[in-house]
């Protein structure tokens, strides 16, 4: 059984944790795992593992092991876990000695790598909430614990989402979704929609906290300078100077200057709601292992302190609000399956809200977030992302993580993370393998118009004189609906991936909702979304909802899809930001 998963490795095939760990499952041995949440009661895991006969086994089995146990920290955090082990297999024995070392319980945050690095954001999490820092426990029993992997029952959360679209009509508000190459912001008045803004930034590129957080209060200040604006000939060419996309930050700030000096004070917000993408847990940003902060990471000479500055961004936005004015923040995911819970929630699909709703974004990276059966957004890290999905295409681990080839997560270094299979990333690095093998044309239009550049150590997105990763992106999306089968394959595969998340969650979370909501770049070419449908489907059977504007019921949502330049799509999130924070009023 392992030798099959070997060699389907070895052949450059995923090999999904779930499959493994349903062929596991009928080999008899394994660990029972209880994860104490920082909030929330504890929950049981049995993972299976078998006894090795060789070394190479042996390698796959440890990290099949280690894989599992990183995946429930990724997604659940905790303050501890309990391993039961029954007593007499000594192969099972070794590798849970090994759990401190190989992900690093004792060594600093800053020096952590691989599996440690989950350890970092869990950390932060339970210091957030007034908890020590994660341990593991290892007992040795026959006897194994009682514990049901499920919320407590489910409350009607149905007026709580339609209560949110009810206090928007007479707020004023600023919805913010900040990505990894842009910000997409939405200004309210009275109900309807008065500004939309995109501004493209690179924050991982940025060494500061400084330099992170100027952009945002600038552009809210932008929002508030458009929504006091007269419709006048002045006032609207204020407003377009400053909510133009290819506007400067000095060109922003002159203009925002101005309407001040001409109009009078800017007018304060009753809410905002942002939309980040990193761990948010109580309304504070306390992930800190993303992407967007690795410059500041490599730079910074005391990164928790750096870092920790961010928690109080929720505090400087308030700045722009009216007294008793609100600041609602939460993770790109969880805004996510907000947005999907308020639209679904004044449709005929009402019902289907009872559930919850789990949805995904698609872009930079992949954001997860899940809305329960209670309404709540669970206090947990939902680093899905991160998880180890797939075991398999050992020639694609050989490149260095930034190889537009390689399976590496940039930060952690680990193989088969999501990141890399439905995220831009996978669809860049399948794009090349695909046309590389059957297109080769195409493979090398990819480097003769500048979108990849060749060097010595390997292949690379170009981003210098021009980030080419939105081009490139776009590039790959256009073929496939213009119907070019290699382009096409890239979308029915990241369709299987997200099938394998869904089974991931499904062991880890079990949640009510069976169905996906996706949001993002990748939504916005509706042959894209459906052949990502096929993959999904053909895979494990899982269905997957489009974010797009079939997804638009609420007076903001129907705004913005009669909007002629963005789309739902798009600016789909910024408007659950919206909604987030009217919530907070109603």
């Amino acid at each position: 059984m392992i030798d099959s998963f070997l060699e389907r490795a070895k052949r450059g095939e995923s090999v999904f944790i779930c499959d493994v760990r349903d062929a596991f499952g009928s080999l008899g041995a394994a660990v029972e795992c209880v994860v104490e949440l920082a909030a929330g009661p504890p929950r049981r895991y049995i993972i299976p593992v078998p006894r090795p006969e060789n070394a190479e086994e042996s390698e796959f089995v440890k990290e099949f092991f280690y894989a599992n146990i990183y995946n429930l920290i990724s997604a659940l955090g905790g303050k501890r876990i309990k391993i039961n082990i029954k007593p007499g297999d000594d192969h099972i024995e070794k590798l849970c000695a090994d759990l401190d070392d190989v992900f690093q319980t004792s060594v600093q945050r800053g020096n952590r790598t691989g599996y440690g690095k989950c350890l970092n954001v869990t950390d932060r999490v339970n210091a957030a909430m007034g908890c020590q820092d994660f341990c593991f426990e290892i007992a040795h029993t026959k006897r194994n614990v009682v514990l049901d992997n499920h919320d407590t029952p489910a409350s009607d959360a149905l007026p709580a989402f339609r209560a949110a679209t009810s206090a928007a009509r007479n707020a004023t508000l600023c919805g913010l979704d900040i990505g990894g190459t842009d910000i997409k912001v939405v200004g309210t008045l009275a109900g309807r929609i008065k500004a939309l803004k995109e501004y493209d930034w690179r924050p991982s590129d940025m060494t500061s906290i400084d330099e992170l957080i100027s952009p945002i209060m600038l552009i809210t200040r932008v929002i508030r300078a458009a929504l006091t604006l007269p419709d006048t000939g002045r006032g609207n060419e204020l407003r377009a100077t400053m909510l133009d996309k290819d506007a400067t930050d000095e060109e922003m700030s002159r203009a925002v200057d101005a309407a001040e000096y001409e109009f009078g004070d800017l007018i304060l917000l009753d809410g905002i709601g942002v939309n980040f993408p990193d761990v948010v847990i109580r309304n504070k940003i306390v992930g800190g292992e993303t992407p967007k902060t690795q410059g500041i990471r490599r730079c910074s000479p005391d990164y928790e302190s750096e870092f920790r500055r961010i928690a109080g961004l929720d505090e400087m936005l308030l700045s722009h609000c009216k007294p008793g004015g609100v600041v609602k923040i939460a993770n790109d995911g969880s805004l996510a399956a907000y947005t999907a819970a308020v639209e679904l929630a004044h449709s005929a699909r009402a019902d289907e809200v009872a559930n919850g709703v789990f949805a995904h974004t698609l872009g930079t990276d992949l954001g997860s977030g899940w809305i329960n059966e209670n309404g709540e957004i669970p206090q947990i890290p939902l680093e899905l992302y991160n998880c180890a999905i797939d075991l398999g295409n050992y020639p694609a681990r050989e490149f260095d993580a930034l190889d537009v080839r390689s399976i590496r997560n940039f930060n952690t270094g680990i193989a088969g993370t999501p990141q890399k299979s439905a995220g831009q990333s996978g669809a860049y690095r399948m794009a090349l393998e695909f046309f590389k093998q059957d297109a080769p044309e195409l493979f090398n239009e990819l480097i003769d118009k500048g979108f990849i550049e060749r060097n010595e150590t390997g292949l690379y997105v170009t981003l210098t004189p021009q980030d080419m990763r939105k081009p490139l992106l776009e590039h790959i999306m256009e073929l496939a609906d213009n119907g070019q089968p290699q382009a096409e394959q890239v979308f029915r595969e990241i369709g299987k991936y997200l099938a394998a998340i869904w089974r991931e969650t499904e062991f880890i979370l079990s949640p009510g909702v069976k169905r996906r909501v996706l949001f993002g770049r990748f939504v916005k070419r509706q042959n894209c979304f459906k052949l990502m449908q096929e993959g999904a489907i053909g895979m494990f059977g899982v269905t997957l909802d489009a974010g797009d504007d079939s997804l638009a019921y609420t007076p903001l949502m129907l705004d913005l899809k009669a909007d002629p330049v963005y789309t739902v799509a798009q600016f789909g999130q910024a408007i659950g930001a919206a909604y987030f924070a009217a919530a907070e009023l109603s």
